[in-house]
Protein backbone atom coordinates (compact mmCIF):
# COMPACT_ATOMS: atom_id res chain seq x y z
CA UNK A 1 0.00 0.00 0.00
CA UNK A 2 2.70 2.53 0.74
CA UNK A 3 4.56 1.57 -2.58
CA UNK A 4 1.02 2.25 -4.59
CA UNK A 5 0.67 5.56 -2.58
CA UNK A 6 4.28 6.60 -3.53
CA UNK A 7 4.27 5.84 -6.73
CA UNK A 8 0.93 7.63 -7.28
CA UNK A 9 2.31 10.88 -5.53
CA UNK A 10 5.65 10.78 -7.42
CA UNK A 11 3.98 10.22 -10.69
CA UNK A 12 1.29 13.15 -10.50
CA UNK A 13 3.59 15.39 -9.10
CA UNK A 14 6.09 14.83 -11.97
CA UNK A 15 3.47 15.79 -14.18
CA UNK A 16 0.40 17.99 -13.69
CA UNK A 17 -2.89 19.88 -14.61
CA UNK A 18 -3.75 21.38 -12.75
CA UNK A 19 -2.25 21.19 -14.78
CA UNK A 20 -2.87 20.81 -14.74
CA UNK A 21 -3.56 19.02 -12.21
CA UNK A 22 -4.23 20.17 -9.12
CA UNK A 23 -1.51 22.03 -7.12
CA UNK A 24 1.35 19.65 -7.09
CA UNK A 25 4.61 20.04 -6.26
CA UNK A 26 7.92 17.41 -7.01
CA UNK A 27 11.46 17.56 -6.53
CA UNK A 28 12.04 16.05 -9.85
CA UNK A 29 12.34 17.48 -13.16
CA UNK A 30 9.07 17.03 -15.09
CA UNK A 31 6.06 19.27 -16.51
CA UNK A 32 3.05 19.98 -17.84
CA UNK A 33 4.73 20.18 -21.59
CA UNK A 34 7.92 20.03 -23.92
CA UNK A 35 9.11 17.79 -26.71
CA UNK A 36 9.92 14.28 -25.73
CA UNK A 37 13.36 13.92 -24.21
CA UNK A 38 14.51 17.80 -24.18
CA UNK A 39 14.39 19.46 -20.90
CA UNK A 40 12.36 22.22 -19.84
CA UNK A 41 15.43 25.04 -19.51
CA UNK A 42 16.20 24.13 -23.15
CA UNK A 43 12.99 24.58 -24.71
CA UNK A 44 12.06 28.09 -26.65
CA UNK A 45 8.75 28.72 -28.18
CA UNK A 46 7.85 29.80 -31.79
CA UNK A 47 4.59 31.55 -30.88
CA UNK A 48 2.69 34.38 -31.83
CA UNK A 49 5.41 37.12 -33.29
CA UNK A 50 5.46 40.52 -34.96
CA UNK A 51 8.01 42.46 -36.14
CA UNK A 52 9.03 43.63 -32.93
CA UNK A 53 9.45 40.13 -31.40
CA UNK A 54 7.46 37.30 -29.29
CA UNK A 55 4.07 38.21 -28.73
CA UNK A 56 1.58 37.06 -25.69
CA UNK A 57 -0.46 34.11 -27.12
CA UNK A 58 -4.12 34.64 -26.30
CA UNK A 59 -7.52 32.19 -25.70
CA UNK A 60 -7.66 31.99 -29.09
CA UNK A 61 -4.18 30.56 -30.44
CA UNK A 62 -4.30 27.73 -27.68
CA UNK A 63 -7.91 27.01 -27.98
CA UNK A 64 -8.46 23.48 -29.27
CA UNK A 65 -7.89 19.73 -28.16
CA UNK A 66 -4.53 18.96 -27.51
CA UNK A 67 -2.81 15.27 -26.54
CA UNK A 68 0.00 13.62 -25.18
CA UNK A 69 1.43 12.43 -28.13
CA UNK A 70 2.37 9.03 -26.34
CA UNK A 71 3.51 7.51 -23.27
CA UNK A 72 4.83 10.31 -21.07
CA UNK A 73 8.14 9.48 -18.95
CA UNK A 74 9.04 11.17 -15.91
CA UNK A 75 12.02 10.84 -13.04
CA UNK A 76 10.12 9.43 -9.74
CA UNK A 77 12.34 11.11 -7.74
CA UNK A 78 13.88 7.44 -6.58
CA UNK A 79 15.94 6.57 -9.07
CA UNK A 80 12.83 4.97 -11.86
CA UNK A 81 10.37 7.05 -13.68
CA UNK A 82 6.47 7.46 -13.99
CA UNK A 83 4.20 7.23 -16.60
CA UNK A 84 1.25 9.25 -18.01
CA UNK A 85 -1.09 10.54 -20.34
CA UNK A 86 -3.09 13.85 -21.14
CA UNK A 87 -5.39 15.34 -23.20
CA UNK A 88 -6.50 19.05 -22.40
CA UNK A 89 -9.52 20.46 -24.05
CA UNK A 90 -9.23 24.67 -24.23
CA UNK A 91 -11.41 26.97 -25.49
CA UNK A 92 -10.67 30.92 -25.44
CA UNK A 93 -11.57 30.95 -21.56
CA UNK A 94 -11.68 27.40 -19.88
CA UNK A 95 -9.74 24.24 -19.77
CA UNK A 96 -10.75 20.57 -19.28
CA UNK A 97 -7.58 18.29 -18.73
CA UNK A 98 -7.95 14.69 -18.19
CA UNK A 99 -4.77 13.12 -17.13
CA UNK A 100 -4.10 9.45 -16.42
CA UNK A 101 -1.07 7.36 -14.47
CA UNK A 102 -0.08 4.20 -15.66
CA UNK A 103 1.98 1.36 -14.11
CA UNK A 104 4.04 0.93 -16.87
CA UNK A 105 6.28 2.36 -19.48
CA UNK A 106 3.40 1.60 -22.18
CA UNK A 107 0.81 3.14 -20.31
CA UNK A 108 -1.04 -0.18 -20.69
CA UNK A 109 -1.93 -0.51 -16.90
CA UNK A 110 -4.15 2.35 -15.58
CA UNK A 111 -3.00 3.09 -12.00
CA UNK A 112 -6.00 6.46 -11.62
CA UNK A 113 -7.72 9.51 -13.50
CA UNK A 114 -8.31 13.01 -13.05
CA UNK A 115 -10.83 15.15 -14.56
CA UNK A 116 -10.12 18.81 -14.08
CA UNK A 117 -12.21 21.78 -15.02
CA UNK A 118 -12.09 25.52 -14.41
CA UNK A 119 -11.82 29.03 -16.23
CA UNK A 120 -8.32 30.46 -17.20
CA UNK A 121 -6.96 33.56 -18.46
CA UNK A 122 -3.34 34.22 -20.29
CA UNK A 123 -1.46 37.55 -19.78
CA UNK A 124 2.22 38.67 -20.46
CA UNK A 125 5.33 37.27 -21.76
CA UNK A 126 7.02 35.19 -19.43
CA UNK A 127 10.72 37.21 -18.75
CA UNK A 128 12.12 34.01 -17.69
CA UNK A 129 10.97 31.42 -20.99
CA UNK A 130 11.89 32.53 -24.05
CA UNK A 131 7.98 33.27 -26.13
CA UNK A 132 6.42 31.55 -23.25
CA UNK A 133 3.09 33.27 -22.02
CA UNK A 134 1.64 33.28 -18.07
CA UNK A 135 -1.13 32.01 -17.47
CA UNK A 136 -3.54 31.69 -14.39
CA UNK A 137 -5.68 28.47 -14.24
CA UNK A 138 -8.42 28.26 -11.58
CA UNK A 139 -10.25 24.90 -10.49
CA UNK A 140 -13.47 24.78 -10.50
CA UNK A 141 -13.91 20.52 -10.07
CA UNK A 142 -10.93 17.99 -9.85
CA UNK A 143 -12.93 14.29 -9.94
CA UNK A 144 -10.32 11.55 -9.59
CA UNK A 145 -10.96 7.31 -10.51
CA UNK A 146 -8.93 4.75 -9.39
CA UNK A 147 -8.69 1.72 -11.75
CA UNK A 148 -7.84 -1.33 -9.28
CA UNK A 149 -8.42 -2.04 -5.84
CA UNK A 150 -5.31 -0.99 -4.40
CA UNK A 151 -5.41 2.51 -5.34
CA UNK A 152 -9.63 2.55 -4.59
CA UNK A 153 -7.91 1.41 -0.87
CA UNK A 154 -5.20 3.74 -0.86
CA UNK A 155 -7.52 6.83 -1.80
CA UNK A 156 -9.89 6.00 0.70
CA UNK A 157 -7.37 5.53 3.76
CA UNK A 158 -5.79 8.85 2.27
CA UNK A 159 -9.41 10.79 3.42
CA UNK A 160 -9.73 11.65 -0.33
CA UNK A 161 -13.11 12.38 -1.21
CA UNK A 162 -16.68 11.85 0.00
CA UNK A 163 -15.95 8.15 1.29
CA UNK A 164 -14.78 4.73 0.44
CA UNK A 165 -14.10 4.23 -2.90
CA UNK A 166 -14.69 1.96 -5.71
CA UNK A 167 -12.70 0.91 -8.37
CA UNK A 168 -14.04 2.61 -11.64
CA UNK A 169 -16.30 5.23 -10.41
CA UNK A 170 -15.64 8.94 -9.95
CA UNK A 171 -15.34 10.97 -7.23
CA UNK A 172 -14.82 14.51 -6.49
CA UNK A 173 -11.49 15.58 -4.48
CA UNK A 174 -11.67 19.18 -4.82
CA UNK A 175 -12.80 19.84 -1.21
CA UNK A 176 -10.48 17.20 0.81
CA UNK A 177 -7.72 16.90 -1.83
CA UNK A 178 -5.91 14.03 -1.85
CA UNK A 179 -3.05 11.81 -1.23
CA UNK A 180 -0.75 15.21 -0.76
CA UNK A 181 -1.02 16.10 -4.28
CA UNK A 182 -4.43 17.80 -5.14
CA UNK A 183 -4.90 20.44 -3.04
CA UNK A 184 -8.14 21.79 -1.40
CA UNK A 185 -9.53 24.08 -4.20
CA UNK A 186 -10.35 26.44 -1.16
CA UNK A 187 -6.44 26.02 -0.73
CA UNK A 188 -5.58 26.37 -3.76
CA UNK A 189 -7.88 27.68 -6.15
CA UNK A 190 -5.90 28.45 -9.09
CA UNK A 191 -2.35 27.90 -10.45
CA UNK A 192 0.28 30.49 -11.96
CA UNK A 193 1.58 28.96 -14.98
CA UNK A 194 3.63 29.41 -18.50
CA UNK A 195 2.28 28.44 -21.68
CA UNK A 196 3.85 27.98 -25.49
CA UNK A 197 3.55 26.66 -28.63
CA UNK A 198 6.73 25.31 -30.58
CA UNK A 199 6.60 23.84 -33.58
CA UNK A 200 2.51 23.00 -33.63
CA UNK A 201 2.86 21.81 -30.55
CA UNK A 202 1.30 22.62 -27.00
CA UNK A 203 3.83 23.39 -23.85
CA UNK A 204 3.25 24.13 -20.14
CA UNK A 205 5.35 25.01 -17.56
CA UNK A 206 8.03 22.94 -15.87
CA UNK A 207 5.94 21.56 -12.95
CA UNK A 208 9.26 21.43 -10.01
CA UNK A 209 7.69 24.08 -7.57
CA UNK A 210 4.01 24.81 -5.59
CA UNK A 211 2.41 26.38 -8.25
CA UNK A 212 -0.33 28.35 -6.11
CA UNK A 213 1.42 31.28 -5.95
CA UNK A 214 2.73 33.96 -8.19
CA UNK A 215 5.92 32.78 -7.10
CA UNK A 216 5.95 29.37 -7.97
CA UNK A 217 5.01 30.44 -11.40
CA UNK A 218 7.22 28.16 -13.80
CA UNK A 219 10.45 29.52 -15.14
CA UNK A 220 10.74 27.20 -18.17
CA UNK A 221 8.23 25.16 -20.23
CA UNK A 222 8.65 21.25 -19.48
CA UNK A 223 9.70 18.52 -21.81
CA UNK A 224 7.07 16.93 -23.28
CA UNK A 225 4.54 18.70 -26.15
CA UNK A 226 0.77 18.19 -26.45
CA UNK A 227 -0.29 17.50 -30.81
CA UNK A 228 -3.66 19.14 -31.78
CA UNK A 229 -6.06 16.94 -32.83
Amino acid sequence: MKLASSLLTTAFAAAFSTLALAGCTSESSGGGGGSGGSTGTETTTDSTTSDTGPVALTGKDVAGEWASAGCEAYPDGKGGESYLTRDFTLTETTWDLSFSVFGDKDCKVALFTAQIHGPFTLGALSKTADGATEGQFAFETNAWTAHNQQMADTFTGAGCGAGAWEVDKAQEVGGTGCIGVAHKIADCPEEYDLVGIKDGQLYFGERITDMCTEAGRPAALGPYGLTKK
